[in-house]
């Protein structure tokens, strides 16, 4: 049975179903199929629209849009679990005209975002996610999270991100931290739209997550201040036994893939750098293993004046570059 919510009962079905929420200025409306939650069109919100547990988002191919509410700023992620189980599949999440405003915890940006929970986030289309040309350290595309962050695993959330495509962003484009194991495959990932306000990282494992970064398009981010920061395309910080295979890495980083943790592969990846560097970046690596026991094979480099370092045998190789 199919039923239409429209902005009031939308809201009355939303807390029905035992999700803490506080009621947005929005008009968007969904049609519920079982557990799915269809988007009836492309729509525009002033806070957190909230995935019921157990449900699925389908955006049926619409638009979700962040907006300042009246007299305040936006805050927090555009959309969010409202239990432990999640599900946004084939939806825009953008945001538009926000207030430059730092914000931190709770409140920071984000595009989709999971906390405490597992599911899946498929074929999304996350753009634009920023505050305009701003060095606040927030506007994720997409985040996983889950307490705790010290490395230890008691209650690990498992998350697939896949098909998504993500650009012009802020801080992150994919951020995992704490006990998550989330599998990144088959995404086209964008740079930061902000580069020159703050240190970008396209994806981001750390502080206690792991899992697999797979037969992903990304690009890279230059940190274009003074101050001694680095960019990357990739970056594995405080996290273990991460996978990072086969992917196609372009644009122009810093650091392409910068790894500090244990027990990790790094196999297969293209990391070329294509641009020039910014004059006072004091980094060019192509990949920087920094942890211990990675296996870092079969890698082909091109374009960084470091190509590898912390890396010796495995069959990597350094291309030339085309005018070479």
């Amino acid at each position: 049975m199919k039923t239409r919510f429209f902005l009031v009962s939308l809201f009355v079905f939303v807390l029905f179903l035992g999700v803490s929420s506080v009621s947005a200025d929005t008009t968007c409306t969904f049609t519920a199929d079982g557990t799915t939650l269809r988007l009836d069109g492309n729509c525009t919100t002033d806070s957190t629209i909230f995935v019921p547990d157990g449900f699925t988002l389908d955006g049926n191919g619409y638009t979700i849009t962040g907006v300042d509410p009246i007299g305040g700023h936006f805050v927090g992620a555009v959309v969010a679990n409202g239990g432990t189980v999640a599900h946004v599949h084939n939806l825009g999440v953008t945001v538009s005209g926000l207030a430059n405003v730092c914000d931190a915890g709770a409140d920071r940006l984000r595009g989709i975002m999971f906390e405490g929970a597992s599911g899946s986030i498929v074929g999304n289309t996350v753009f634009g996610i920023n505050q305009g040309p701003s060095g606040c350290q927030e506007g994720n595309a997409i985040e996983i999270r889950n307490e705790p962050f010290d490395g230890s695993h008691p209650n690990t959330q498992y998350v697939e991100i896949a098909h998504n495509t993500l650009v012009d962003w802020q801080k992150t484009g994919i951020v995992a931290n704490g006990d998550v194991s989330v599998n990144i495959h088959h995404n086209w990932i964008g740079a930061s739209a902000t580069q020159a306000n703050l240190a970008a990282n396209s994806v981001q494992i750390g502080s206690g997550g792991t899992g697999s970064i797979m037969h992903n398009y990304i690009e890279g981010n230059q940190w274009l201040g003074t101050s001694d920061y680095a960019a990357t395309a990739i970056l594995i910080y405080l996290a273990d036994g991460v996978t990072i295979r086969q992917n196609n890495l372009r644009g122009n980083a810093d650091i392409g893939i910068y790894f500090y943790g244990d027990n990790g592969v790094v196999d297969n990846n293209r990391v070329f750098d294509e641009g020039a560097d910014a004059p006072t970046s004091g980094y060019d690596y192509g990949i920087g293993n920094w942890g211990n026991d990675n296996v870092v094979t079969n890698n082909k480099v091109r374009g960084f004046e470091i190509p590898y370092d912390g890396v010796e045998g495995g069959k990597n190789k350094v291309i030339p570059a085309p005018h070479s």
